[in-house]
């Protein structure tokens, strides 16, 4: 392999992947909203409906390359999916259409299928569980570092400049990761490639999750996450700019958005530094009702969010939310891989997930046509109204897990005893 000739760790890999395509991110975050409201003239109905297709197509590929990162390859997948995306990001900013950003976000599902949940079962698998939650937010500081002034300034020549040269630094990246990424524990290695491994893999994973009171509760969770989420990514930009008229005082709308995606980016790094901090003098249960806690005040920001009347007030709710939901998911992540089996967690994850993907092709249009019909306002309370039952779904996760370790304690008791 050639990742053996360079010698380097895992974790270093990750947090070079998390640097990297964190920086190419950054540039297409610059400016994709912009680009799609100003030059590819999207209403709020099509924002979610481009949302919608990138859903149905992860929705249709994440469990197949889960099994197939559980049973090959997690490096492959990763490199593939790596490498979609961002092809697909510089379609987009090629063709600036509906249909084609459709297209492409149809493309890019597949993707972000292949990488979703094969990035934190391949770290797991090679660094091991320990220090995951600090290993994770880690990389979520890294991704959020230095790539979004760059991005203003291309954006300010044309939009479409950060979104391309975005989408070439991520292909590069999938390139480099060809060469120096390892895959030395693969927990299914020798019977790797052969279809009934494959379809064994899938067995087991979906038997995980069915077996599990406390999983199946979490699918409860990402099906609600997942109608609100898509809403809420797609119209409260909009509902800043359209309604809102941010940014004041005549800055333009490139600069302006900008400087409130670097803000937010540093409120984020410090957010996840001190959260890598308190997560390693804390237990487990400590961490299981800052979830649950973290998802509750996510609910407040975002209906107040919506009834803000100034755009200040507005801004202000928006950083919070983006620094609760940025410090959620590491955690969570990490809290949910400890609870599956090493060689189905790639499988789980992506089962979670679909239940994701399903709840934005549900919820996103509904939230879509309801913004489009009677303003954008009332779009975002629909999505908040969506995460309100998301977040009973995770309390009740957390109470099976808290009986199930307070089960085990008394196990333990008695057989001392």
């Amino acid at each position: 392999m050639f990742a053996d000739r360079f010698g380097l760790s895992a974790r270093s890999i990750y947090l070079l992947f998390g640097a990297w395509g964190g920086f190419a991110w950054s540039l297409i975050n610059a400016a994709w909203f912009l680009y799609y409201v100003t030059v590819a003239h999207l209403d709020p109905l099509q924002l979610v409906l481009v949302g919608t297709a990138l859903e149905a197509s992860y929705f249709v590929w994440e469990i197949p390359t889960g099994v197939l990162a559980d049973a090959y390859s997690r490096r492959m997948s990763v490199i593939a999916g790596t490498a979609i995306i961002y092809l697909a990001w510089i379609g987009q900013g090629l063709v600036p259409l509906f249909v084609a950003i459709a297209g492409f976000e149809i493309l890019r599902g597949l993707g972000e299928a292949f990488t979703h949940g094969a990035v934190e079962a391949w770290v797991a698998g090679e660094c091991g569980d320990d220090g995951l939650e600090a290993l994770f937010l880690r990389e979520t500081q890294l991704t959020q570092i230095v790539g979004l002034p760059i991005g203003v300034v291309l954006a300010t020549v044309d939009l479409r400049i950060p979104i391309v040269l975005g989408g070439a630094l991520g292909v590069a990246l999938a390139v480099l990761l060809v060469f120096v990424m390892p895959e030395r524990h693969h927990p299914r290695r020798d019977e790797a490639r052969t279809w009934r491994a494959t379809v064994g893999t899938a067995r087991r994973g979906l038997w995980a999750v069915r077996r599990s009171a406390l999983l199946v509760a979490l699918l409860g969770a990402e099906f609600f996450w997942g109608a609100a989420s898509e809403g809420w990514d797609r119209l409260s930009d909009a509902h800043l700019l359209l309604d809102l008229g941010f940014p004041p005082f005549g800055v333009t709308p490139v600069v302006g958005f900008g400087v409130l995606s670097l803000v937010g980016t540093i409120l984020i790094i410090v957010t996840a530094q001190v959260i890598r901090r308190l997560v390693q003098r804390v237990d487990e249960r400590v961490v299981s009702r800052w979830l649950v806690a973290m998802q509750v005040a996510r609910v407040a920001c975002q209906a107040v969010f919506a009834l803000a009347p100034w755009s200040a007030l507005a801004l202000a709710l928006g950083f919070l939310n983006s620094m609760l939901r940025a410090s959620f998911y590491p955690l969570f992540n990490a809290w949910l891989i400890r609870r599956t089996d090493e060689d189905v967690r790639a499988t789980v994850l992506s089962t979670t997930s679909v239940a994701s993907a399903i709840g934005q092709v549900g919820g996103g249009p509904i939230s879509g046509a309801i913004g489009n019909s009677y303003g954008i306002p009332l779009g975002i309370l629909s999505s908040v109204a969506m995460l309100v039952p998301g977040t009973l779904f995770l309390a009740r996760a957390v109470g099976l897990r808290g009986r199930a370790i307070a089960s085990d304690v008394q196990e333990a008791r008695a057989t001392t005893v």
